[in-house]
Parts: C-alpha cells; sequence; structure tokens
C-alpha cells in the first residue's frame, strides 16, 4: 500500500471526467486507474494501478486478473493479503519487482506473475469472486493498437482528449507522448512517469472523504490511550479499524516493528487485558525508552497490533524501567492472552522441538518432552487419548526476532555448533515479549538464551557382563570401485553418503558412537547389503571400529554360512561381537520374512531377520541373539490400499499388519527347540513401544488390549487370509523395566518422541538382566548436524562449526543398550555310592558320572573365582 503521489503529478494531466468507462466502478470502493506496459527492455515495468476511493478494512476481499490478447477471463490470478488501505491512496501491482523500481524509483505493493500484460490486454478487478471493474475488453484482441504505448503509461478515460495524446474508445486509456509538460518525452524525463495522477473530480457521484487535519500527537504524559483498554477481554480487539495514541516503554524491537509495555504505573490492575501490544513501524526510539505515538489499531493473523502512522512522528519521553516481567508456569495456569505483548519469562522449560531452528530460527518449549501416544498405550485406549491431549498441550514458541528464513545466526543462541547445541530434553530459560502468530504463543528473547544440555558422553547404565545394544546406522554406504579402479559413490543403490567427504564425516561419527557405546555385542540395522568381503560396508565399519580399540577389546562380525547376502534389499542387518566375551555357536540363521501382495505387480517385502547363538566365555552360558528391522511406517501396503483403514491402523502407520505378520514369523522362528532359553530380539521394529507388533512379542491378549490384533492379508501365511492374534510370546520390553521414559526416536512430524528400537529379553534373559538405557545421542540433535545436512548447507568455510567427530547425530535413531550378569548354573551334588557297592571297584557308569560332576564342579569353581577376582 502506498500512499497518494499527488504532489509529484500535480497539474500534470488535467482531471479526467468520469463517464461510461468508470460508471462501473463508482460504487465500489476500488477501481482500475492504470495500466503500465513498459519501455524497458523485456517489456518491462507491467503493472497495474487501482485508486482507493473509500477507505477499505480488508483488501483480501478483492482481486486482479487479467485476459490476454481477447481469450476471455481468466478469472481471479491474485488475492490480495488481509490488511487495510486508505481512501486516496494507490496500490501498484507488478509482475516483477526489479523492472518497477528501477523505472520508478520505488518498489510495487505487490508483485504477481499475472500481471504479465501487454498494452491490449484486459485486466479484471474482483471483490468476493465477482468482477466489480474491468479494463479494456476481455474478449477483444486490440492487436497492439489498442492504443499507443509509446511510453509505456496509459490511463482510463471518457473518450476525450487531453494534452497531446489520444485517447480510444472509451473502454481503454490515455497514452500521450508529452505527458508531462508538453515539452520533453516521457522517457527523458527524471521520474520516468509520474504516478498517482489519478482522480475522480468532475464526474459520478463517488462521495470524496474530506481531508482530516494533521494528528496533534501531544506532549509526554498528556492523555493517551491505555493499551488494556485497547487489548481488551476478548481475543481480538474491539477497537480494531480505530486510532489512537498511546505511549509506554519500548521493550524490544523485531524485524519490522518493536514491542511496548505500560508503565507499571499505567497498569489497570486486571489481569485477565494484557498491558503490552506489538507496533508495525520503524523508530530510532531506543529499547528501554517511553514512545509516545499514533497509530490504528488492527489484527494481524490473531496478534492485536499497532499500525503506526509514519506521518506522526513519535516522541521519545525518556527511559524507564518501570515495567513488570510475568513468568509463565508449565503446564499453563494462566491464559496467555492475557500476555500478549507483555515481557513473559519461562525457566527450566523443556525443548520439544528443533525441527524449525533453522529455516525460521524456532524452537519449542513445553513442561516435557512429547510422546507420541502410542508409545505410552494402545491406540484409542483411554490412557491414549490422556497422552494425545497432553502431547499438544503448553507449547510455546521461542522465535529469532529476524523474522528471515535460514538466518546467518540464531539471534537468542548466536554461537550454536555442534559442540554448543539445543536438543530435545535439554532444559532452557527465556524471557522477552509474548506474540502471537501461525497458531502459536512465541517469545522474542532480549537476551541469549540459557540452555542446560542434557548431552551424556557415554551410556549411562549399571555394568555386567555381558552387554548387548542395537544401533541403526543410517545407511551405511562405503562407495564402490568405478571402471578405473577409483572409489565411488554414484551407483544406483546407494542410499548413503555422495561423496568421500561425506563418508569420511559419517563414518568417523557411527565409530564414536560405536566405541563409545562398549557393547559386547551390537545388533546393526540399514547397512549396505554388500555381503561380507573385503570391500563390504560391514568389513569397512569393523576395520574403522578395530583401528580405535586394543586387541582384547576389537570385534569380528557374524557373516552367513555361505557369505551371501542377506536378503534382497539394498540395506541389511549385521551383528558384531566382541570375541573375547562371547563365542558364536553353529552357524547363522536367517528367518524370511514375510511378503505381501500388494496388487498384480507389486510385493511389499521386508529385510530377514538375522538370529544367532553366542556362548559366553565366563560363565559357559548359551543365548541366542535376533537382529530386525521390520517393515516401514512410510511404506504402503494392502491394508493401505485395498480399502480404507480402520482408525487403530491409522494411529500405527502404514504396514501395521505386516508387521504384525513379521512378528509372529519371528516368534515362531524363535520357538525353535535348538535355541538356548536365554534369547534376546533387538533392532529397529518400525513400531512404538505400545503398538500391536510389540504387543505380540511381549505380553499381548485381546482383554488387556481392548480390541483384537489382526495379521496382514496377502501373504504366505494362512493362505493369504488375515487372522485374528489370540496370545502372545512373552518377551519382556527393557526398556519398560530399566528405562521407562526413555525414547530412540524422535518423529518431525509429530515433534513428538519415542521407541522404535527395542531390546526384548525372554524369561531366562530377563532374570539375568542388570540394567538398560536409551543412549540419546542421534533423535534428539538437530538435523542439520547430520552429515549430508552440514556438508551440503552448513560448511565450516561458511562460518559453521557442524562438521564436528563425535558420537552425536551419528545416525537418526539412539542405540539402546542392556547389561546382563550370565552366571554358570551350578553342579548337579555328587552322587552317593550304593552301600550294596564295592567302594573301590565300583560299576564303571557310577565313576564316570562322579568324574563328570568333578569336572563341572571344578569349572564352575574356576568361573566363580574369576568373577570374583
Amino acid at each position: 500500500m502506498r500512499t497518494s503521489l499527488s504532489l509529484l503529478s500535480a497539474g500534470i494531466l488535467s482531471a479526467l471526467s468520469l463517464s461510461a468507462a468508470t460508471n462501473v466502478a463508482l460504487a465500489n470502493d476500488i477501481v482500475i486507474s492504470g495500466v503500465i506496459d513498459g519501455p524497458l527492455s523485456g517489456g518491462v515495468p507491467k503493472a497495474v494501478e487501482l485508486y482507493v476511493i473509500n477507505d477499505v478494512a480488508d483488501l483480501s476481499e478483492y482481486g486482479i486478473g487479467s485476459a490476454n490478447n481477447g481469450g476471455g477471463s481468466d478469472g481471479e490470478e491474485f488475492t490480495f493479503p488481509v490488511q487495510s488501505a486508505s481512501a486516496g491512496t494507490y496500490l501498484y501491482i507488478a509482475s516483477e519487482i526489479d523492472g518497477f523500481t528501477s523505472f520508478f524509483g520505488m518498489a510495487p505493493d505487490f508483485d504477481s506473475s499475472a500481471m504479465g500484460i501487454n498494452g491490449d490486454d484486459a485486466v479484471e478487478l474482483f471483490k468476493g469472486g465477482n468482477v466489480i471493474d474491468t479494463f479494456g475488453d476481455i474478449n477483444v484482441d486490440g492487436n497492439g493498437t489498442a492504443w499507443e504505448y509509446l511510453d509505456g503509461w496509459a490511463y482510463r478515460s471518457n473518450g476525450q482528449t487531453a494534452n497531446a495524446g489520444t485517447f480510444n474508445d472509451e473502454n481503454w486509456a490515455y497514452s500521450g507522448v508529452d505527458a508531462l509538460d508538453g515539452a520533453n518525452t516521457n522517457a527523458e524525463a527524471s521520474t520516468p512517469f509520474p504516478l498517482g495522477t489519478f482522480t475522480t473530480e468532475g464526474g459520478g457521484d463517488v462521495e470524496v472523504p474530506p481531508v482530516e487535519p494533521p494528528v496533534a500527537l501531544g506532549a509526554c504524559g498528556d492523555d493517551a490511550t491505555l493499551i488494556s483498554a485497547i487489548q481488551g477481554y476478548d481475543a481480538a480487539s474491539d477497537e480494531a479499524g480505530n486510532s489512537h495514541i498511546i505511549e509506554a516503554i519500548i521493550t524490544a524491537t523485531r524485524q519490522g516493528g518493536f514491542f511496548i509495555q505500560e508503565e507499571n504505573a499505567d497498569s489497570d490492575g486486571d489481569a485477565t487485558t494484557s498491558e503490552a501490544i506489538i507496533v508495525e513501524g520503524e523508530t530510532d526510539i531506543t529499547v528501554g525508552n517511553i514512545i509516545r505515538l499514533y497509530g490504528s489499531v488492527t489484527e494481524n493473523f490473531g496478534m492485536t497490533t499497532i499500525e503506526m502512522d509514519s506521518d506522526v512522528v513519535a516522541a521519545d519521553c525518556g527511559a524507564s524501567d518501570d515495567v513488570m516481567t510475568t513468568s509463565i508456569s508449565m503446564p499453563y495456569e494462566e491464559d496467555l492472552e492475557a500476555l500478549e505483548g507483555m515481557l513473559v519469562s519461562v525457566t527450566d522449560a523443556t525443548v520439544t522441538s528443533t525441527n524449525s531452528l533453522w529455516r525460521f530460527g524456532e524452537i519449542v518449549v513445553s513442561d516435557s518432552v512429547k510422546r507420541q501416544p502410542s508409545d505410552i498405550a494402545p491406540p484409542l485406549s483411554d490412557a491414549f487419548a490422556a497422552a494425545q491431549t497432553e502431547s499438544e498441550a503448553s507449547l510455546l514458541t521461542i522465535e529469532d526476532n529476524s523474522g528471515s528464513q535460514y538466518p546467518d545466526a540464531i539471534s537468542f543462541f548466536p554461537n550454536f555448533s555442534y559442540a554448543n547445541t539445543i536438543r530435545i530434553g535439554d532444559t532452557v530459560s527465556a524471557s522477552g515479549p509474548l506474540n502471537f502468530s501461525f497458531g502459536t504463543y512465541r517469545i522474542n528473547p532480549t537476551d541469549v538464551i540459557a540452555v542446560t544440555s542434557t548431552r551424556e558422553d557415554t551410556p549411562v547404565v549399571s555394568e555386567g557382563n555381558l552387554s548387548v545394544a542395537t544401533f541403526n546406522v543410517l545407511n551405511y554406504f562405503n562407495g564402490d570401485e568405478d571402471e578405473n579402479g577409483e572409489l565411488t559413490f554414484d551407483y544406483d543403490d546407494n542410499r548413503g553418503a555422495e561423496s568421500e567427504a561425506a563418508f569420511a564425516l559419517q563414518e568417523g561419527r557411527i565409530v564414536e558412537a560405536i566405541v563409545d557405546l562398549n557393547a559386547d555385542v551390537v545388533g546393526l540395522m540399514e547397512i549396505e547389503n554388500d555381503g561380507f568381503g573385503d570391500d563390504s560396508a560391514i568389513q569397512s565399519l569393523l576395520n574403522a571400529i578395530n583401528a580405535q580399540l586394543g586387541e582384547a577389546e576389537q570385534y569380528a562380525f557374524i557373516s552367513t554360512a555361505d557369505n551371501s547376502q542377506i536378503g534382497t534389499d539394498a540395506i541389511t542387518v549385521g551383528l558384531l561381537y566382541r570375541g573375547t566375551v562371547v563365542t558364536p555357536q553353529g552357524d547363522a540363521v536367517i528367518v524370511a520374512m514375510p511378503e505381501q501382495q500388494v496388487s498384480e505387480d507389486r510385493l511389499a517385502r521386508m529385510r530377514p531377520s538375522l538370529v544367532q547363538t553366542f556362548e559366553h566365555t565366563e560363565s559357559g552360558e548359551t543365548f541366542a541373539v535376533a537382529v530386525n528391522h521390520f517393515k516401514s511406517k512410510g511404506s504402503q501396503c494392502a491394508e493401505d490400499v485395498a480399502e480404507a483403514p480402520s482408525d487403530i491402523d491409522t494411529i500405527q502407520g502404514s504396514c501395521n499388519a505386516l508387521r504384525v505378520s513379521a512378528a509372529i514369523t519371528l516368534g515362531n522362528a524363535l520357538n525353535d527347540e535348538t535355541l538356548p532359553e536365554r534369547k534376546i530380539i533387538l533392532g529397529d521394529l518400525n513400531a512404538y513401544s505400545a503398538e500391536d507388533p510389540v504387543a505380540v512379542l511381549t505380553d499381548y491378549t485381546p482383554e488387556n488390549r481392548g480390541y483384537t490384533i489382526k495379521t496382514a492379508i496377502n501373504t504366505g501365511m494362512d493362505e493369504g487370509e488375515s487372522v485374528e492374534v489370540d496370545a502372545s510370546y512373552g518377551y519382556h520390553n527393557l526398556a519398560e523395566t530399566f528405562d521407562e521414559d526413555g525414547f530412540s526416536y524422535w518423529f518431525f512430524g509429530t515433534e513428538q518422541v519415542g521407541s522404535l528400537d527395542h531390546v526384548l529379553a525372554s524369561d531366562a534373559m530377563l532374570a539375568d538382566a542388570v540394567d538398560g538405557t536409551h543412549w540419546n545421542i542421534n533423535s534428539v540433535e538437530a538435523y542439520q548436524l547430520q552429515y549430508n545436512q552440514a556438508l551440503r548447507f552448513y560448511p565450516d568455510e561458511e562460518g559453521y562449526a557442524f562438521t564436528d567427530i563425535g558420537p552425536f547425530r551419528s545416525s537418526d535413531h539412539d542405540p539402546f543398550i542392556a547389561t546382563f550378569n550370565l552366571v554358570a548354573d551350578e553342579p548337579a551334588p555328587l552322587p552317593i555310592p550304593d552301600e550294596d557297592e564295592d567302594s573301590s571297584g565300583g560299576s564303571m557308569g557310577g565313576i564316570l558320572t562322579l568324574l563328570a560332576a568333578m569336572v563341572g564342579f571344578r569349572r564352575w569353581s574356576a568361573v566363580s573365582k574369576k568373577r570374583a577376582s
């Protein structure tokens, strides 16, 4: 929006008498007053001028469209934003900003490709979707001769003549060579062409508002409207559209405006009305000083705002510290609407989202991290509904003051780096004015915020004599050799690093994480599926890890019996172990997972599971580990496309039923009597803790679930039918036992945490369990620190220290580590010789039994002594 420029052009064009050409517009508050078809190279600027006859409270009711070459209406192609326009002002909508700015020396109010018109094209003005004014004839192609547009400017007219120019028919407009003063052409003028020469004098019944006298601002301390009276008791101000003189302290600035708050002495003492407001406009008066200004009240996307009148010079009334800051409690105990614009503070609030940290300079805080409801309770249960309510409660955004996307630095945390970051779960203290936009309340901090980090350099877990962990390594692909024998990452199956530098950063962090994890057995997910040769991904990772370890700490990996790949997907599961702690027993077992026929030409598949039995060196006990990576929630399976999925399935993501079938397949495979009683299921099950697949493997019954779980259709199970599941496999989720509040994943789509990565133990394994914990090194870290983001968008040479090596943001899932204390079974009691047998020469069987028992006793004693030492 722009004020009238009539002082620039007074007397240049004679006043235009409105008749047929404009009568259609006389009943409206806005008319099309001019069209620009530019003379510059490329035909720019191209624009439309609108004249505002009467005040317009909401421009968003209006829009513009063009009709090219007589082809009829293209409809409303540009709609104005929500803002007001004052009588006597002009609006300029240009096809592009640069040409308009360079030609006229000022920027247009709006730009739209819809204004890419020629001088013989028609333009339509809409209100509420209806045409209220037309410039030209939408059904006539002027064929370049509708008017002469030598200087690129055209004014609508009634068919008369003025100066040296000519007027065409009543629907078209004026274009003259000597429009400035009859001597100089427009192109030679210092101002390329005057704007704002259209008037409504001399014709029509348009009511021209009287010229208002200038506003008398008054002296500092004179009567002024209290901000509390403007804010009122409701979400929207009753004063919207009215103008006021206000006097208050500037508390903070932000791009395009500043916040002001009443002195405590001027408070109305009513906790239900706000004492502050945001002002749209610029001032040189500093923060902490009292400003006296004049402006109009508007509602800006739910935020009551004062639009400062730039024609009335604001007064600096001196410094004051008579202003209060209100502490916000979490969960909320107050109505934040009553604090809109006021200085507020939060202390030790928990960071729940960093999703927009680098795009918009925002974080979200609350009283705690927000959990996926299906990580807490079965879908649609009362506990689920309560968790859903809690996940959306007491959210507060802390935002950068710049208002720009991808700011060079975050104003409230300017030293953000890999070593000095803000993470999900960190605690934050901040203060500043409270505003409301995009549906959330926000603090604009007046100073750098205080952050207490929750980072742990190593997992905090009680030790046993065996530790087992799960770790998703986020598409670890180690490259391939090209035809010249050089390393390349440009091959079809690669899902990971796209360059050697990116791979080095990714690998360095994964290695650091696994070394610091310090587990005896590590199940891997998302490692490149290229076998077990010298150039394979798992061998590359093993070499890099062992290079950091002493001989007694080094790892080996489990391979298939014939060294073949595990499954056909580009990624697979893997298993690392310390040979000084455990020894593989027998060959690895590959458990094929069910496939689902989704359509005639598409199968839904998932990665096979890997099962390996180990003997624990210290105790001599055996246990089996099953490494898994179930079907993703982001895929599509038969239930998702063949019919409308149920609410229960929708809550749990796509392919839920196929993951249930996978859980049953795995549970049945582990019931093999050749496997030891001690069993561990670990991996990325792509199911939150309270979802169906985990329930089937743990403690599900239809009664405690509240509904009956079903398997997937169109698989090789149960003749392709979906069947009801009536029992579970009885494994125990160690996170529930040892780390109930922990989590392994943060999903940007919901900005909530939960566990997709699990370690489940059989009864016998649970009896030996010591502890377990999630090590939050990945999910809670800012996405921009990830290897492919840090190098692509935030390299060190641009000033960002995002590429350090450490365990943090080595992946997107967090590892879970469990510890156990395995003790050899006590030997059977020594047999008592039969009184009837000769003790000097009894039966051979009795002697062998005695010897066996003694050997067992000695072995157990030796192990016990070793543990005691």
